[in-house]
């Protein structure tokens, strides 16, 4: 069986990546189709079938294909082109610079998502290069506008060129890194996600001027209301899959951490010991969002002159639903915590996404990062946000969250993920292709 031989392509995946983070694709706007064209280039010198499309102005997708021998259904690769915005004040590097510096590569996509993107890339034009022979046709997606709710991707995709990208399996953001508790080092596979409901919240009061204030005012209200959402006094939901995460995770440790993070599965315990007693004060806030749906207020608008009390006032909210739970079930659970003295919007929404994992393929992802690091346990997990998966399952495809990247311990990926001075460390972004491939030539 012919394995992909990752120190004859490290150097040109490397520099796929930099010209990748060098391309500015935050969204909005996106302009994604800049990033299109450079893997389009690529492909066509290796004559590698490939599509493009403009989804709206400056927005694009690309979908490539390796066909197999047909004796497996296909299996999807996806990355998104699109990054979240940065503030360049706050890095040590140009966040669109691509440099390489302290043994990783910076910049904004390093780790959501562009390095899935590269990898893919770079793994295409080795099967063809090798003339490997396997079992599924491997398809590559491409695709813009997955941080603003994949409306002109992976939704796209979907409702107008199905065919092209229906497959059996899909490896996708959410999961595949390394995670450090204690001695042991984890590697979480999203085998689900929670909902997405994006929301405003709307308060309404008395207009009137600046120097009279009063006890109707919209924007104290909304900022009463907005604090009492931030206490995050949302109740426990335990999802099977949650738990066994977490008592999977107490097996390996010492006697008081087991102690610990079993209490934290008790729902009279959990707030106390997620607040007070963890060890780790991210590392608790990493567990509380698989317990607990969220909603973290982001903007607030309200009024537009400073000697004028405004009548409206306005906050946008990121919620997050925990599988077995609704869209219904959590605007109740946020109106039981502000209140019922407002209206509500919903821009976004979709319920929680679950991929079955008792299967020979599951096996094979976790398998894979065993044989590349011998001290890994691979194990399922609940991806907190949402991925271009939300729209992927309903076309029948299994998603799993599998973008491999070996860490070093330093290196928290929460912390990078949407972060300041987001990098990948070069030897974690190659062993990472390493492992990818491994997947696609024995899947």
């Amino acid at each position: 069986m012919t394995m992909i031989n990752i120190d004859a392509i490290k150097e040109e995946a490397i520099t796929h990546l930099q010209n990748l983070l060098r391309i500015n694709t935050t969204n909005p706007p996106g302009n994604e189709m800049q990033a299109v064209i450079y893997l389009s280039d690529v492909l066509k010198k290796e004559n590698i079938e490939h599509k493009i499309f403009e989804t709206a102005p400056g927005r694009g997708c690309l979908v490539a294909r390796i066909n197999g021998n047909g004796s497996q259904k296909p299996l999807l690769l996806n990355g998104h082109l699109d990054v979240v915005p940065c503030e360049k004040e706050h890095w040590q590097h140009d966040p669109f610079s691509g440099i390489i510096d302290e043994g990783c590569v910076w910049g904004r996509g390093a780790i959501d998502m562009k390095n899935m993107v590269a990898s893919s890339l770079m793994l295409l034009l080795e099967i063809k290069r090798q003339k490997i022979n396997l079992n599924r046709d491997v398809i590559f997606a491409a695709v813009a506008d997955e941080e603003e709710g994949c409306d002109h991707g992976s939704r796209w995709l979907v409702e107008h060129k199905p065919d092209l990208i229906q497959a059996e399996y899909a490896l996708n953001e959410g999961g595949g890194f390394s995670l450090f508790i204690d001695k042991n080092v984890f590697y979480p596979i999203g085998v689900a996600e929670k909902g997405l409901c994006w929301f405003k919240i709307v308060a309404h009061g008395d207009p009137g001027h600046g120097s009279m204030p009063h006890q109707n005012m919209a924007l104290v209200k909304l900022a009463q209301a907005t604090s009492r959402l931030g206490a995050n006094q949302f109740p426990i939901h335990k999802h099977p899959l949650v738990s066994g995460f977490i008592n999977r995770i107490a097996s390996k440790q010492n006697f008081l951490n087991k102690l610990i993070l079993k209490a934290v599965l008790q729902p009279s315990l959990t707030r106390f010991i997620l607040d007070k007693i963890f060890p780790d004060a991210k590392k608790a806030r990493q567990f509380h969002v698989l317990l607990h749906n969220t909603a973290s207020p982001t903007i607030m608008k309200a009024g537009s002159k400073v000697n004028v009390i405004p009548s409206d006032a306005e906050v946008h909210v990121d919620g997050r639903v925990i599988p077995g739970q609704t869209i219904e079930t959590f605007l109740q659970e946020v109106r039981q915590i502000i209140g019922r003295d407002f209206d509500f919007e919903v821009s976004h929404s979709w319920d929680p996404v679950e991929t079955d994992y008792a299967n020979p393929f599951y096996d094979l992802l976790c398998n894979s990062i065993k044989q590349n690091d011998p001290q890994a346990l691979p194990l399922p997990y609940l991806v907190p946000g949402f991925t271009d998966s939300a729209y992927y399952s309903r076309l029948g495809i299994k998603c799993y969250g599998f973008a491999p990247v070996k860490l070093p311990k330093e290196l928290n990926f929460a912390d990078l993920f949407h972060g300041h001075n987001e990098r990948i460390p070069i030897a974690g972004y190659l062993w990472g292709i390493k492992v990818l491939g491994d997947v696609l030539v024995k899947a």
